[in-house]
């Protein structure tokens, strides 16, 4: 090397010269730009890609202008090229590739890719590389070829035949068994839970037979690591926390545990992007592609929660800012390793929270159920707070898991008979004598503090007659938080008398009288607690409690303290005077005189008795703070009246919290146990105010006492409201009380999270604002006045750890509550299943079957004739067989009665789903669809003709030429879509019906209720959903609680938010009901008997009541029948009216309307602005961005072609990187590829495939499953091609066939109307689809609506200013116009005199639609209905006249100005000299 090229590389920043074998072979000056330098530098050997990188990288030092040229003495060989290769795209992708390159000695790189898609995928890579090579010399030519397609089919003898049936007729059984228990998949919403359940069970089947793969993988993940930390070598450096990585890390090597996963499907891979943490608290993103080193089996069992070992390279990701590894390599390691319950004798957890408690608990009942089995516990209760939605699950988990499970709930009880007196008398309240007095003291219990101030004053006919304030000295010092309050120090009681000193003054001052005090239940119980002490009898005089009065008089009021008292009757308060004895008693006297005067004179109060006669206002019932109880079910009738209390609580008693009265619980009880819960319940208020003797009477009401670990009670501490050791001291109290009356004592958790790594989760909820803005109870608005503390330690614990958490009570009593007695409860509880899944208990309707029998028969006789065809007769037969025999005929009966009550008063009601595989549902009027093969026949001689044979090609009736009858001549019909009845209710009519209904939106309410009359008013509710805390929202707890920190959520790392947000999601946050479901309770039942009941989204207006339950956990044990609102029936209707053109005359094979899915020709557009490859732009279905580029890809021409594309773009993984990738290269037609899940089914059928194989590879294909090997065998030999096979196992949800044909339908229905009855169609579709219009721009024309369009489509792309929702609707509804506009049609003007409420007029005289009043911004329908109705009086003079005799605001009189709508109208009523001339 010369000394030339030292200095040039020293220049640029290398110093590891001996590395480089460089040398320049010449350096000068441009000749045309002196300013550049040209240098040909030469290289001994080729390059090492490290060495070539570390090169490049310093280039960028170069700070003039420069061209630079390789050579080499050795010429690289394609060895070296590929080589070279291999770490240029490792470095540049961080992944390793899965290219087979080969090469020759011409200098050629050979790249075979396996598919079009895997060119497609490294086309980028190849194309960057080429230049790569350029740029250091390198004359390679690189050529590309992909594999050529091999299909073959193997040849087999009839006895391999057989055995390949047999074993995938074994594999059908298993698929059959399965979907018998499954629910029937609606549409993708449902089909996604659905799917993450069964991944769940998938990787539960799948982990145990992996569990020697994983621990294989830990233990060579433990030698690697070993050998790489003696010698620090290797390619992956070896991780301990998480949080040590970042971008400088390199190659990385590290386990943990995955707490998010995402799974994006392209053409040819699974983009797949983890997230992942570890015990330290530390988290992380990863990224990959599904290739070789990460195998298809293991991405199915990634899953939250699963461990993994990763390996890649960590770097800092462009867009998100954050270190990131990219993948090389995972595998999966064992689960963790749960400490196991080493006492013999297991405890039994009574008090436990799930995801259905409200924002609170963050465990499924899955989990628990699974650690609890892995502890060894046998039983488990789940006690969320005020619901019972943690049932369905719970029921399934413990099934799974082998345990029993406890079914119960922590209610909020109240007392809602206040006491508003004590030892009644019958004294005339006007002339009795009164103490009203007050107390301040050392604390809140009566048992442990002492009174430290005693203030009264005496009143006798309504004037204070004399006062009395005296300090106490309580024998002990007073806590900082006292003296902040009373203002009362230590010095201040040092020489004041004891109250043995002065309970005798105290006493003669009180003599008879009736002594009134603010939370009498306080001040007393300190006076009679003294008196005990003393040896003295206790008090009896008669007492008024101020506090009960307040929240009777005043029950709206949210505060009833003494201040807020004042503040009611407009009486003086002083805070800075206030909490001393002295001054209180004598305000308090100030407002009971008022109270006293309105109690007498409004509520007609005489006497003191009297007042215990005043009834709890309902409303007050909102304010009452409630204690907690917990309630145990002991067999079913103790379930039924637990949810009717449950129900009781969300209806009649519902509050900022469903709220049950101690009444209630009284009343329904009965097989019931009643436990007292945890620091908010009654047992440890009372232990923590009042005497071992009140005590003992509260516990009177409980089955059982409940204590918990001290560390469950650290709130009370941290907010200084006692110390460590009160608790110990009330908790000790308890159960020495408890112990005394006999009362089974048991040691709870008060559970909301596993274990303590998810307690971070819960503490984001605690710090979280919960709906309606309100606080946890354990993060209340004064808590932030306090220094920062833990919240309490609540997850699952084990016997040891319980009986440590109890041990403070004695080895002997500890063992006794925490084991003995949580298991005696237990042995007391039956087994339940709260959700019974025997049958479907369907309601009763007599002689249903035979209804059912009689009109499907009638009808089929009527169109095919008596005697019915053979093949007709047995599929009829056959669907009634099944359908009567599992109870169904009611289901059916029932739709048919609302579908014929709909068109009898005169709507249109459609079907979707796959109802329309059902013959019998054609036959009862519930469907249009036949789902017969295609046929033709005769409605005059009901000649019938099969096509399946002799004209195979149509799949579709429908489709089918026009043909004359043979025997009479008649036109003949042509229908028949071919579906399977499988399809609708599985192999043996045994799936539950799922019957759905599409309802204009208008008639829907109706439709409902005609429900009630057909079957009962109680007997029908509206069916319940759950929402939960979904991704987002859970993002926004965690970095809301990240903020509350006091840190800064944008610089934080993203990944640890990830992470935190991660355990939010599910967590129930509100209910609401389901569009259309309606539940139907047997008349022989009550609704009690399946699920409790309330109002969607805790709404008391709303006019229906839903189940409890969400409406998939009793799908198949009540019927759902779905009666859902929708515009497209409302807009058929609309246009039929419209046009008086009959929706069943509309012929489903016009060709010109079947032109428009594939061209915009039949729509006489002239300067098309949007250059329309379709005329489907407002279709439904159809006219959405992405369907439309499927009908460009796929040219359409029949019904059969629409039905196909309906299957493709409502599955999920059938069209992208399944049939569009078929499609475009040419391996198969539309016709050829797989639509709608039925076609799988007749497919198979087709190749000879038995019926329940069949069947099964349908069901498992359209569950996202993929084909079992058996079933890809009996494929293959059954000549199915390979595509068709590939294509199955990318599958993830397929769309019904009968729910296909149905929208088509009505698509081409719409689309009849588009083209030929244009006015008609836009009226309705402006009228009804349209949201948000520009009328202003619409009524202009072509030129204005374009501008307006532009100027909407540059906003859209501007990265600041966004759409807003309100113009994301405005395009739609432009786009519509406008084409309407290019056909030669307007919008006039809004007419004052002709425009109505909200629908467009047709007015074909002018060839244009005239707009309704609505389409103005803010000029709403009522407003608008004033104006229909004033003009009918008369015309308008002027604005002034329209602003008088309508609802119209200024501003709409404005905006109507603006557009000419009142030109000619006068601003005022006042005549000018013009106006006369204008009248004579």
């Amino acid at each position: 090397m010369n000394e030339k090229m030292v200095r040039f590389l020293s220049s640029i920043g290398i110093e590891n010269f001996d590395d480089f074998d460089l040398d320049f072979d010449m350096i000068g000056r441009n000749r045309f730009n002196k300013q550049q330098y040209d240098m040909v530098i030469v290289k001994t050997k080729p390059w090492k890609y490290y060495l070539l990188r570390q090169f490049q990288d310093r280039l960028i030092n170069i700070d003039y202008p420069y061209t630079l040229r390789f050579s080499y003495l050795v010429r690289p060989d394609y060895h070296n090229a590929i080589s070279l290769f291999d770490d240029w795209y490792q470095t540049i992708y961080r992944l390793p590739h899965n290219l087979v390159i080969t090469g020759d000695e011409e200098d050629r790189l050979y790249i075979e890719y396996l598919n079009e898609s895997e060119k497609e995928q490294y086309g980028q890579a190849i194309a960057d590389f080429r230049d790569f090579l350029s740029f250091i010399n390198y004359e390679f030519v690189i050529v590309e070829s992909v594999k050529p397609f091999e299909e073959q089919t193997p040849e087999v003898s009839t006895r391999q035949m057989k055995k390949i049936i047999k074993n995938a007729e074994i594999e059908a059984v298993e698929t059959l068994e399965e979907i018998a228990e499954k629910p029937e998949i609606v549409d993708r919403n449902d089909a996604a839970d659905i799917a993450e359940q069964e991944r769940k069970e998938l990787k539960e089947k799948v982990e145990a037979a992996y569990l020697e793969i994983m621990k294989r993988n830990a233990e060579e993940m433990a030698k690697e690591r070993r050998r790489a930390m003696l010698n620090k070598r290797g390619n992956y450096q070896p991780i301990e926390r998480i949080d040590s990585i970042n971008e400088n890390s390199g190659n990385v090597d590290f386990s943990g545990q995955i707490f998010s996963i995402e799974l994006r499907e392209f053409a040819d891979s699974t983009k797949i992007t983890i997230g992942v943490n570890d015990k330290f608290g530390g988290a992380i993103m990863v990224g990959a592609y599904g290739n070789k080193q990460i195998p298809e089996d293991t991405i199915k069992l990634l899953d939250k929660g699963a461990n993994v070992r990763i390996r890649g390279v960590a770097y800092a990701d462009n867009f998100t800012k954050e270190v990131t590894v990219k993948m090389h390599y995972i595998d999966l390691l064992p689960p963790d390793e749960i400490v196991p319950d080493d006492e013999e004798i297991k405890r039994v957890e009574l008090h436990l929270h799930s995801t259905m408690s409200n924002m609170d608990g963050v465990t499924s009942m899955d989990d628990y159920c699974r650690y609890a089995k892995a502890l060894g516990h046998k039983t488990i209760a789940i006690t969320d707070h005020a619901v019972v939605q943690g049932y369905p699950e719970a029921q399934k988990a413990a099934k799974k898991n082998g345990l029993k499970m406890i079914y119960g709930a922590e209610l909020y009880m109240v007392d809602d008979k206040l006491n508003y007196i004590k030892n009644p008398v019958n004294t005339p309240l006007n002339k009795a004598k009164y103490v009203v007095l007050d107390l301040e003291t050392t604390g809140l219990s009566s048992r442990y503090d002492r009174i430290i101030e005693f203030g009264a004053v005496k009143v006798e006919h309504g004037l204070v007659s004399s006062h009395f304030d005296v300090l106490i000295n309580p024998g002990f010092s007073l806590t900082r938080q006292i003296t902040e309050i009373t203002g009362i120090t230590d010095e201040l009681l040092k020489d004041k008398p004891s109250i043995k000193d002065v309970i005798k003054d105290i006493l003669d001052f009180i003599g008879d009288a009736i002594l009134v005090t603010h939370n009498a239940e306080f001040d007393i119980s300190f006076l009679q607690e003294s008196l005990e002490r003393l040896g003295r009898p206790p008090l009896a005089n008669p007492v008024i409690d101020t506090l009960q009065l307040s929240r009777y008089l005043f029950p709206d009021s949210k505060r009833h303290t003494l201040g807020a008292l004042c503040n009611n009757l407009e009486v003086k308060y002083d805070e800075e005077q206030a909490h001393r004895a002295d001054y209180d008693a004598q305000v308090l006297n100030d407002v009971f005189q008022p109270m006293l005067s309105r109690l007498i004179r409004q509520h007609h109060i005489i006497t003191h008795a009297d007042l215990q006669k005043l009834e709890t206002p309902p409303s007050l019932l909102k304010h009452i703070y409630p204690v907690h109880i917990v309630v145990l079910a002991k067999d079913k009738i103790g379930l039924k009246n637990l949810y009717k209390m449950i129900s009781l609580s969300h209806i009649e008693y519902l509050a900022e919290v469903p709220k049950i009265p101690r009444r209630e619980v009284e009343k329904h009880r009965d097989h019931l146990l009643i436990g007292s819960a945890c620091f908010n319940g009654e047992v440890f208020r009372t232990a923590r105010y009042y005497n071992a003797q009140r005590l003992k009477e509260v516990m009177t009401f409980y089955d059982y006492i409940e204590v918990q670990p001290l560390e469950n009670y650290s709130f009370l501490v941290n907010m200084g409201e006692m110390t460590q050791e009160a608790v110990k001291r009330y908790v000790a109290d308890i159960v020495e009380t408890a112990t005394e009356a006999g009362k089974t004592i048991v040691a709870t958790g008060d559970v909301h999270y596993l274990t303590p790594k998810e307690k971070v989760f819960r503490d984001i909820y605690i710090s979280a604002k919960g709906l309606g803005g309100t606080n946890h109870a354990l993060n209340p608005y004064f808590r932030n006045k306090q220094p920062p503390f833990e919240n309490p330690d609540q997850h699952y614990r084990t016997t040891k750890e319980m009986l440590d958490c109890m041990s403070f009570l004695g080895k002997d009593k500890a063992y006794e509550i925490t084991v003995t007695n949580t298991n005696k409860i237990a042995d007391m509880i039956e087994p339940i299943v709260p959700l019974p899944n025997d049958k479907l208990y369907s309601p009763k309707i007599e002689n249903s079957e035979k209804l059912l029998t009689d009109l499907c028969y009638q009808k089929a006789h009527e169109l095919y004739g008596d005697p019915l065809p053979k093949p007709i007769k047995e599929r009829l037969d056959a669907e009634l067989n099944g359908i009567i025999s599992n109870g169904f005929s009611v289901i059916y009966y029932i739709a048919h009665k609302i579908v014929k009550k709909t068109q009898e008063d005169d709507y249109i009601v459609g079907s979707r789903g796959s109802v329309g595989s059902s013959l019998a549902a054609t036959m009862a009027g519930i469907t249009e669809v036949n789902p017969l093969p295609p046929h033709y026949l005769c409605k005059e001689c009901h000649y019938l003709e099969w096509t399946s044979e002799t004209m195979p090609d149509y799949r579709s009736g429908y489709d089918l030429p026009e043909k004359k009858c043979p025997v009479c001549g008649a036109d003949m019909i042509h229908d028949g879509q071919n579906i399977p009845f499988e399809t609708f209710l599985g192999f043996h009519a045994e799936k539950t019906p799922d019957i759905d209904l599409n309802f204009p939106r208008d008639y829907q309410s109706r439709a409902h209720d005609y429900t009630k009359e057909l079957l009962g008013e109680n007997n029908v509710f509206r069916a319940g959903t759950i929402e939960t805390v979904k991704d987002k929202t859970a993002f926004g707890f965690a970095r809301g609680y990240i903020e509350r920190k006091g840190l800064d959520p944008n610089t934080f790392p993203k990944s640890k938010i990830a992470y935190y947000a991660s355990g939010c999601i599910g967590v129930k946050r509100t209910t609401g009901q389901h569009p259309g479901g309606i539940v139907v309770i047997p008349n022989e039942y009550e609704v009690y008997d399946f699920t409790p009941i309330q109002y969607p989204a805790d709404e008391p207006e709303s006019s229906w009541k839903t189940t409890h339950f969400d409406f998939h956990s009793i799908h198949d044990t009540v019927l759902k029948l779905d009666l859902l609102g929708h515009v497209d029936p409302m807009a058929l209707r609309m246009m039929s009216k419209l046009t008086n053109v009959k929706l069943e005359d509309i012929p489903l094979n016009d060709k010109e309307t079947l032109s428009i899915f594939s061209s915009p020709k039949a729509l006489g557009m002239k300067n098309d602005y949007m250059v329309s490859k379709t005329g489907a732009m407002g279709i439904p279905e159809f006219g959405t961005n992405f369907v439309r580029g499927i009908l460009e890809k796929t040219s359409p021409k029949t019904f059969s072609d629409l039905v196909i594309i309906s299957g493709l773009s409502h599955g999920t993984g059938v069209w992208q990187g399944n049939a569009e990738n078929l499609i475009n290269s040419q391996k198969a037609t539309l016709q050829e590829v797989i639509g709608c899940r039925d076609d799988i089914m007749t497919y198979l059928i087709n190749k000879a495939i038995p019926a329940a194989i069949s069947f099964s590879i349908m069901e498992d294909v359209r569950h996202g499953k993929g084909l079992k090997p058996e079933f890809i065998e009996v494929m293959k030999v059954h000549k199915v091609p390979q595509y068709y096979i590939d294509s199955c196992n990318l599958i993830k949800y397929m769309f019904p066939k009968g729910h296909a044909v149905a929208y088509v339908t009505m698509a081409i229905r719409v689309g009849y109307f588009k083209v030929h009855y244009p006015l008609e169609y836009y009226a309705t579709f402006f009228s009804v689809r349209s949201k948000q219009f520009d009328i202003s721009a619409m009524i202009k024309g072509r030129d204005a609506i374009i501008s307006r369009l532009d100027e909407l489509k540059l906003k859209s792309k501007s990265k600041t200013d966004k759409l807003t929702p309100k113009e994301e609707d405005q395009i739609v509804t432009l786009q519509i116009a406008l084409e309407m506009v290019q056909r030669g049609y307007k919008f006039e003007n809004i007419d004052l005199y002709r425009s109505e409420v909200a629908d467009f007029i047709v007015d074909h005289q002018n060839k244009a639609l005239i707009p309704p009043f609505t389409t103005i911004d803010g000029l709403g329908e009522n407003n608008a209905l004033t104006v229909i109705k004033a003009r009918k009086e008369g015309k308008f003079f002027s604005k002034e006249d329209l602003l008088r005799r309508t609802k119209l605001t200024t501003t709409n009189v404005k905006d109507l100005s603006v557009l000419g709508v009142l030109d000619g109208l006068n601003e005022t009523d006042q005549m000018t000299l013009f106006d006369l001339n204008d009248l004579s």
